[in-house]
């Protein structure tokens, strides 16, 4: 038996951009322990498998599967999927809302007129905060002084917390080479799988944020761009300056895969994340 796949560079609008997805739309074809085999195989930072809905209030169940381990919501997989399933006609041309239904809980999609996809995400939270920024720092391989002392560093989440790091410069960010060893004692001490520094300086002036994610420990060395995490990331600048409520978030520069996230807050605090997606290929997988 064969089973369809398409593979998407989201959070781009240029081939070979932003960061690539794999779908499979016939999660049922699977036995349960071939999903994390499938997701090892392909070697993407995750993999989603589509399945019908089981909830009254969506139109498909989604998985999403890290080459490591199953994560209950990121942000790519939920725009790359949706957009996988608007361009099989599995959603019509006139349906432009979609609802999927992850193990974090159902989450909006919005197909927008000029292409971009859009979700709103759960409610932003923040856990706590990293008091130690000597020992972050030594973590990413620099040094206190490169860390941003007017944010502090703090745990955030819309559904998949990762440490969000101020640094206070591009060339910073950009030297960044991580200390695996100190890295996996400080995630594990505080139980989140992925880094996030970021700076208000950028590449390219449209843009409001430079980010880098790393989760190596979960088999995502370096993520070219993480919707759910950007969405967490706005949700902590507007905690700090109500007045920050739309912004661009340029990430994957260092890994060549150039991507714009852009990030929406209302006055309720609904957190909207989202860009474009771009179909790079089709294949099949061959099950026995």
């Amino acid at each position: 038996m064969n089973t369809p796949f398409y593979q998407v560079d989201v959070f781009s609008s240029e081939l070979f951009g932003g960061n690539p997805l794999a779908v499979f739309l016939r999660g049922e074809d699977f036995k349960e322990s071939q999903l994390q085999q499938v997701a090892r195989e392909m070697n993407l930072s995750e993999t989603t498998f589509v399945f019908p809905s089981t909830h009254s209030d969506a139109d498909f169940d989604v998985r999403i599967f890290t080459p490591e381990k199953e994560i209950p919501f990121a942000g790519h997989p939920t725009l790359g999927t949706a957009f996988v399933l608007r361009h099989t006609n599995m959603v019509p041309s006139t349906q432009h809302r979609i609802r999927l239904n992850f193990k974090s809980g159902v989450i909006p999609v919005s197909l927008e007129p000029d292409g971009k996809i859009f979700m709103t995400q759960p409610p932003g939270k923040i856990r706590e905060t990293i008091p130690n920024a000597e020992g972050v720092a030594q973590a990413l391989g620099l040094t206190v002084n490169n860390i941003d002392p007017e944010l502090p560093i703090q745990i955030a989440s819309t559904g998949f917390p990762a440490l969000l790091v101020p640094i206070n410069s591009l060339r910073s960010i950009q030297r960044i080479v991580l200390n695996l060893s100190l890295l996996k004692v400080l995630l594990e001490e505080i139980k989140v799988d992925m880094i996030y520094p970021f700076t208000r300086q950028t590449c390219e002036e449209k843009n409001s944020i430079h980010a880098r994610g790393f989760a190596p420990f979960i088999g995502i060395n370096e993520d070219p761009a993480t919707g759910s995490v950007a969405g967490a990331l706005g949700y902590y600048l507007f905690e700090k300056n109500s007045e920050e409520k739309a912004m661009i978030i340029e990430q994957g520069y260092e890994m060549k895969r150039p991507g714009s996230i852009f990030v929406e807050i209302d006055e309720s605090t609904a957190i909207r994340v989202g860009g474009n997606a771009r179909l790079v290929f089709i294949g099949d997988l061959y099950l026995e």
